[in-house]
Parts: C-alpha cells; structure tokens; sequence
C-alpha cells in the first residue's frame, strides 16, 4: 500500500476541476493523472469501473464523484475551515450547491445543446431568473464580499466555481451582444462572480476559455464564434 494520493482527472472537465481546487485548498499533496476522456485508457476501469472523472487514489482505495471528493478533501484537513462550524451554515452552504447544480448548470448544457437563436433567447429568460435567486442566496450570508459566506471561503465556492466559469465563459464568447442586466444591477453577484474566478485555486486548475470553446467545438459541435 502506498501513501502516494493520485487524483484523475481531465483538464476540459468541471467535476474533475472541483475536486483539484479543494485538495489544493486542504494543502493536500497530491499527483494528478490526465485521463483522454475520448480515449480512456483499459486500465481505468480499476480505478473507476464507471470510467468517469474525477477518481481518487488514496490508503490503497479509489474513491469517485467530485462532491464527495470535495467532502474528502475537508474532512482531510478540518483545520483549513472549509466548513463553518455552524451546522445551519454548513446546510446553506449544501444548499446553494444544490442549487447552483440544479438550476444553473443545467443551462451550460442546455445551451450547448441549443445554439440557435431560439435556444439562447430561451437561456437567457432562464439564467436571468437564476441569477436573481442565486443573487438572493448571496446577500442572505453578506450584503458584500468575494464569497458565499462573504468573506470565509468555503465549500460552496470550490463546487459552483467550475460550472461558474464555464457559463460565463458561453455568455462571453456566444452571447456577446446580449446585456445581462441582472449582473450588471447586482453588485454582491460581481463579486462574487469574480471572487471565484481569480481564486488562485481556480486560475491554476482551469483550462481556459480557448481550451474549453475548442472542447464546445469538437465534442458537441457547436461553432466556433472566434472565426
């Protein structure tokens, strides 16, 4: 048995992107494996027999799912305070996960799935109503700050931040003429916004925008609005 803590992942991928924030967050040492996920390699099944990123290698066991990896990298190291201590806190943080998982990141999908103009006046109404609540759920924690609880980084931020980035990162290269009034009228959701995304442990991990319109292009083929 090795102490060694590989994690596999993949640089184009979200979940994968959550669990390499939150071991970076916890101070977890940590190598990391780059799994093709076009081309996943026969051996990974003896990691992860559901053949999806992230997995986790670690006391000899191969742990999956990157909410549960988050989970992990907290109770690892306690200490970094990834949790407020609050048991209500902790389940507002839980919730705005949810929240964010079931009401805004279904968009990014739906989006890719619908690039026409019908399918992005559809987004748009969509996301519209999302931001509002998600912008609700911010100012309930803090009238300011960079993160959910304001100013105490947590959970909640590691989670939403690579769903985050990669919506923003749509809105930016294909709705570039549409004016998000919401964002614009939220000064609680700017920050927070842009908390996430200069988080180092973010900037590090993340692909960026043309790496990602690059995996948009080929994967669901959608065009390339840089040409």
């Amino acid at each position: 048995m090795t102490d060694k803590i590989v994690l596999y992942t993949a640089l184009i991928c979200p979940y994968a992107q959550r669990a390499a924030i939150a071991l970076r967050e916890a101070g977890v040492e940590y190598e990391s494996v780059e799994i093709d996920l076009t081309n996943k390699p026969s051996w990974y099944k003896d990691v992860n027999p559901e053949l999806k990123v992230p997995a986790l290698s670690i006391k000899g066991k191969s742990i999956a799912e990157s909410l549960v990896l988050v989970e992990l990298a907290n109770d690892l190291h306690p200490e970094k305070g990834l949790l407020p201590e609050d048991p209500v806190k902790r389940a507002e943080v839980r919730f705005v996960i949810e929240y964010f998982s079931s009401k805004i990141t279904p968009l990014f999908y739906f989006v890719l799935r619908n690039m026409n103009e019908e399918g992005k006046k559809e987004y748009v109404e969509k996301i519209t109503i999302a931001y509002k609540r998600l912008n609700e759920l911010l100012l309930e924690q803090a009238t300011s700050g960079p993160y959910f609880l304001g100013d105490q980084y947590s959970l909640a931020d590691i989670a939403i931040a690579p769903f985050l980035t990669r919506v923003l990162a749509i809105q930016k290269a294909y709705l570039k003429d549409v004016k998000f009034d919401v964002i614009d009228q939220s000064p609680r959701l700017q920050q927070f916004f842009e908390g996430l995304l200069t988080r180092s442990s973010h900037a590090d991990t993340y692909c960026g925008d043309n790496y990602l319109i690059d995996g948009f292009v080929n994967r669901w083929g959608v065009y390339d609005p840089r040409v």
